[in-house]
This record gives C-alpha cells, sequence and structure tokens, in this order.
C-alpha cells in the first residue's frame, strides 16, 4: 500500500514497512500478555506489568497509524514517536522479564 502513494520521499519503504510490522506485532504480543497476566494467580503482582504491556501496546498501535501516512511526513514527530516507542519497550520488556519463568 505505501508504494502507491504518488509522492516523492527519501525514505526506504522496505525499512518504513518492516518498522510498521514490527510495531503491529509488538502491540498484538502486549496485549496477548496483559490479558495472560489477567489469568494469573498472583494478580496483585502483576498490575505494573499489566499497565506497561497496555500502555506499550497503545504507544505501539498510535505510531503504526501516523508512520502509515506519509502525506506531509513529519521527521521530528516520527522521532520522537519512535524514540517513545523504544523507551516504553524497554520498560515494558523489562518488567516482563522480571516475572518470566526461567527458560
Amino acid at each position: 500500500m505505501l508504494i502507491t502513494i504518488p509522492r516523492t520521499s527519501n525514505l526506504d519503504i522496505s525499512i518504513l514497512v518492516a518498522t510498521i510490522d514490527a510495531l503491529d506485532d509488538c502491540a498484538r504480543a502486549c496485549i496477548a500478555d496483559a490479558d495472560s497476566d489477567l489469568n494469573e494467580q498472583n494478580l496483585s503482582e502483576l498490575v505494573k506489568c499489566i499497565r506497561l504491556c497496555l500502555d506499550c501496546a497503545d504507544i505501539c498501535a498510535a505510531t503504526v497509524r501516523v508512520t502509515s501516512r506519509q502525506t506531509e511526513y513529519d521527521a521530528t514527530l516520527t522521532k520522537s514517536l519512535l524514540e517513545t516507542c523504544t523507551a516504553t519497550c524497554k520498560s515494558c520488556g523489562d518488567e516482563c522479564e522480571r516475572h518470566a519463568p526461567d527458560a
């Protein structure tokens, strides 16, 4: 879909598509994790993880929507969103690791 946009851009479309796919995968994984956590016996210990998963899912989903719009692309906004995604995903991942069973 992105390659059909009748506008010239200096963006590498394959990187943009891979980024959008990764953000979408992350959002879905976070929702699944939060849902799974809600079924745990120690629910009160997982409140922070659930909140971070939901925050991460929302931020990734919003970033997907913004980065998918290529009309009047705003590099500053996109950079800020991606940096926020990175920070949120890191916090969420760290918290998930804290309570993950040993592999």
